[in-house]
């Protein structure tokens, strides 16, 4: 993203805040305080790619095969994958993240990084693009010393080594806090229903927005968006 880009996020931000400063309804403050922490979420996550591939930049020397001033020399830019499935066995965690064409660059164009509860894979200068992958808060604790990764066609398989072979019911304890969430709020549902159970939900979601890592912050934002799709193309009765 550029930083016009990000100027422009920051434009939004100080306008959803000024509405948030003259809105009445208490929905109406918790909606668009969702919508302000995500906003500063993004405006913060490029801000750090931004300043990763600066750094990348000037510890990596590359080949110039062009004057840097030339007109149409090509500049990278960074693309952030979200979308992966997992399976398990007894003794690794496997995740396959699609990345169409991944087995065209050099072996040493694709790195992961990992600590005992996360990982960073990234793919560097695939069709003028690197791209970006992260897991943190794993449920469990891995080894990191014995986790690796595999390219295949039009996919990275990474393998997480367990310290026990424990089954994981979720991979990140992100999912855990979602799903305990979803069920106690069934339970609570069975014992009675508030004048607002919606109310209660937003404040639930947003109390733990405010103290939530990235990845939690990113799975609220999701089930919140999706949330106000289903309610507008219900069908009115």
């Amino acid at each position: 993203m550029s930083r016009e880009a990000i100027e422009n996020l920051t434009l939004d931000l100080e306008e959803m805040r000024k509405l948030a400063g003259t809105a009445q309804r208490s929905r109406v403050q918790q909606m668009l305080a969702i919508d302000i922490r995500k906003l500063e979420t993004d405006i913060q996550r490029q801000r750090d790619l931004m300043a990763a591939q600066a750094s990348s930049e000037q510890s990596v020397t590359r080949p110039v095969q062009t004057p840097v001033s030339a007109p149409g020399d090509i500049r990278r830019y960074q693309v952030e994958l979200k979308e992966y499935a997992w399976d398990q066995s007894d003794k690794f965690i496997k995740i396959f993240v699609t990345v169409n064409g991944v087995q065209q660059v050099p072996e040493d164009n694709v790195n992961v990084e990992f600590t005992e509860n996360s990982f960073q894979l990234v793919i560097s200068d695939l069709n003028n693009k690197d791209y970006i992958f992260v897991v943190n808060n794993l449920l469990n604790p891995i080894d990191s010393e014995k986790s690796y990764r595999r390219v295949k066609s039009d996919m990275v398989a990474i393998y997480l080594a367990k310290q026990s072979t424990t089954k994981w019911a979720h991979l990140t304890l992100t999912a855990k806090r979602l799903q305990d969430l979803k069920d106690e709020r069934m339970s609570d549902g069975k014992k009675g229903a508030s004048d607002d159970p919606s109310s209660g939900l937003m404040n639930i979601m947003q109390q733990l927005y405010d103290s939530g890592d990235p990845e939690t912050k990113r799975m609220i934002n999701k089930a919140w968006h999706e949330s106000q799709n289903k309610q507008k193309t219900a069908p009115l009765e």
